[in-house]
């Protein structure tokens, strides 16, 4: 919360100006566009409204203000998702009076049209109104102009931001009202919707990076009052306030932060507003680059599918525009890229790695390290220039040529399909999308598919709304299988946008049904004891569903008892003989 405000008010005359960024112009200028967007992570058309907002303000990047105001029910998160809310959010929408979502306020201006559905001089837009209502403002002069600027003491994180207000005209109303708004841009997270109308701004993990987030208002629900407001004016403020380490839970990036100021009458019209400079002190460093992680997919099946990625945070006060770096896999040959680009102080920036051929063994290790900052052999502090990851090899294996996909879809089958891709994305097969059905629930389609040829495979599970297929709606799931039904891969239907796994295909080595014709397993479910008949001179290998080994056994004989010290849950169990393999699903429920 705000731990202090100081407010100084000052006036034109005999006055020297003393922020570093200001002063504000003196000129008559056109309004500036303030466009609060109201929008939330289960939004499945907020996407769109992000994707239109932007596109206004690139066209005027320093003329249009975008303000993302996370608020309403779409924005309620689920378990485990992040909290983008403030405050501030429902007074902000409630006196738009909108009608759904996503809608916007512009200028919060009423034009003589509303959202459709909301009341007569609801000021609220819908996201195709509001570049022509952007234009209406541009277009119009400004009784005043403001500026402001902002000092980060990164040390104790408290921000001062001044502000600077000058009446090139008389107002129309008795006082007006300062308002400070703290912005962040760079935030992962959920949003339906987001592969249909933004993809842009999809993540390769899935997720998304929201921008413009509205993290605080400084200055209170409604802005700081001034009451002189006559031509010729000038208004100076000081706002101090301790940036906490996150909102809500969702961290809040020094690096990330934008101020943003704009000047109302009363709580409703928006004259004008400014982006603000934010300039930090007590770095430590001078230039300093540190690996806040690495990252690639984890379960691969191909050295082409390492992809790695490094994250760079600059804890520097120069900004880091070349970057070389060494990395390996499994202590093999040293790899070297050179990056060059724009890092500011205490921003980040996620780097992808070129990949390379090695072999794939069922447990690796990726290093990386910087070894040369902006040309120089070293930063001011290497402790944080290197990293390590394990990954491991994917478990999911399949033997021969015919395979059967089983989708079970729920209720918005519309929204859910799937894809099978070779080593270089070529497509190998596909399905989807299905009905919708009636009501909440599921319902199950199989498609027979064919591979010749041995090799790594992708499987691709995808929902264009962005909420997988289950829960609430119905508990999807999918399954690729062999034409026998041995399962070499699963999942449920508890995702995001896609879910991927990777198996391999020996299609060399068809499935010999005489070898395990009579391999029997019971009790399945079972509490940890089961039974297996059947497997002599078989050796068994049970993973969980994640592909992790927990159990292994070679020889069986022909009747064997099992104590299976396992917490509950779905496992493979692999049964191996002559070069021949099957794999059966084992449920421990205790």
């Amino acid at each position: 919360m705000m731990k202090k405000i100081t407010l100084l008010l000052l006036f034109l005359f005999g006055l020297q100006y003393s922020f570093a960024q200001l002063p504000v112009s003196h000129t008559p200028e056109n309004k500036n566009v303030v466009l609060e967007e109201f929008t939330g992570i289960h939004c499945p058309y907020c996407p769109d409204g992000h994707r239109i907002a932007q596109q206004i303000q690139d066209a005027h990047p320093d003329d249009v203000i975008l303000i993302n105001v996370h608020t309403g029910s779409y924005a309620n998160p689920g378990a485990g998702e992040p909290d983008f809310r403030t405050p501030f959010g429902a007074a902000l929408a409630s006196q738009s009076h909108l009608a759904g979502y996503p809608a916007g306020t512009v200028n919060r201006h009423y034009f003589g049209y509303s959202q459709s559905g909301s009341p007569s001089g609801a000021t609220a837009l819908g996201r195709a109104q509001w570049n022509g209502a952007a234009n209406v403002i541009l277009g119009q002069t400004s009784y005043c102009n403001i500026a402001l600027e902002a000092d980060v003491d990164v040390q104790t994180r408290e921000m001062t931001v001044n502000v600077e207000v000058y009446y090139t005209a008389d107002a129309p109303v008795n006082s007006n009202y300062i308002n400070v708004a703290l912005l962040q841009d760079n935030v992962e997270g959920p949003q339906a919707g987001a592969s249909n109308f933004n993809p842009s701004q999809v993540l390769p993990n899935g997720n998304y990076n929201h921008m413009h987030i509205l993290r605080h208002l400084i200055t209170g629900q409604w802005g700081d009052e001034v009451t002189t407001v006559t031509q010729g004016t000038l208004v100076q403020k000081q706002y101090t306030y301790t940036l906490p380490a996150d909102i809500n839970g969702v961290d809040l990036e020094l690096g990330n932060i934008r101020i943003v100021g704009f000047i109302t009458e009363g709580h409703q019209e928006i004259i004008t507003g400014s982006h603000g400079v934010i300039n930090y002190t007590g770095l430590q460093y001078n230039l300093n680059a540190g690996i806040l992680n690495v990252s690639s997919d984890d379960f691969i099946c191909s050295s082409n599918e390492l992809k790695p990625k490094v994250t760079i945070k600059n804890t520097g006060s120069q900004a880091i525009t070349a970057l070389d770096f060494e990395y390996t896999v499994n202590n093999g040959p040293t790899q070297t890229y050179s990056w060059t680009g724009n890092i500011n102080s205490l921003g980040s920036k996620t780097i992808d790695l070129p990949d390379f051929s090695f072999t794939v063994e069922p447990t690796n290790t990726l290093s990386v390290s910087i070894t040369s900052v902006n040309g120089n052999s070293t930063d001011e502090n290497v402790a944080d220039n290197s990293q390590t990851i394990n990954f491991n090899k994917t478990t999911n294996e399949g033997q021969g040529t015919d395979y059967v996909v089983t989708i079970v879809q729920d209720r918005y089958g519309s929204e859910s399909s799937w894809v099978i891709t070779d080593e270089t994305d070529n497509v190998i097969a596909n399905g989807g999308p299905y009905s919708n059905l009636p009501a909440n629930g599921t319902q199950t389609h199989t498609h027979n598919v064919t591979i010749n040829t041995s090799g790594c495979y992708k499987f691709y599970m995808l929902d264009s709304y962005g909420d997988g297929m289950c829960c609430s709606y119905g508990n999807g799931s999918y399954q690729l299988a062999q034409a026998d039904g041995t399962i070499v891969l699963q999942g449920d239907g508890n995702f995001s946008s896609q879910d991927k796994q990777s198996f391999t295909i020996d299609a060399t080595n068809a499935v010999d049904d005489t070898v395990f014709k009579f391999l029997k397993i019971y009790p399945n479910p079972s509490s940890g004891t089961i039974f297996v008949a059947n497997a002599q001179d078989m050796n068994l290998k049970i993973y969980n569903i994640n592909g992790s080994l927990v159990y292994q056994q070679n020889d069986l004989t022909a009747k064997e008892t099992i104590q299976l010290d396992l917490s509950n849950g779905v496992y493979l169990a692999k049964f191996m003989k002559n070069d021949k393999v099957a794999v059966r699903k084992i449920v421990v429920t205790k």
